[in-house]
């Protein structure tokens, strides 16, 4: 299993009275990531995902995964996610739509 962080938009003090909003871990988890379609050829899928490049898989559920965060990898890639399901309502596992958005280096 790979080391991915999903994380959020956090506010964060200016010092002068207001916030801005700043990338923060919400929680780091161990999964698989994997192209949607075995391609990265464009196909037609389900509305909610059709924007969706790839999938990550979670094995323990995780609570709180929003289409607001993000997934950044152990190599620095950025992934939006675009849908997050926990498939048949059961709370066993993670299956996160996601969009490649480039690297942290970037």
């Amino acid at each position: 299993m790979n080391s991915f962080d999903i994380e959020q938009k956090t506010p964060v003090d200016d010092g002068i009275g207001g916030t801005f909003e700043e990338w923060a871990v919400f929680k780091p988890v161990k999964g698989y990531i994997d192209l949607v379609t075995g391609t990265d050829l464009n196909t037609l899928q389900n509305a909610t995902i059709e924007q969706s490049t790839h999938i990550l898989i979670i094995p323990i559920f995780t609570k709180g995964i929003t289409d607001d965060m993000r997934i950044v990898d152990s190599n620095g890639r950025i992934y939006g996610i675009t849908y997050s399901d926990d498939p048949v309502g059961i709370g066993h596992h993670n299956e996160v739509y996601c969009k490649y958005e480039g690297d942290v280096s970037a």
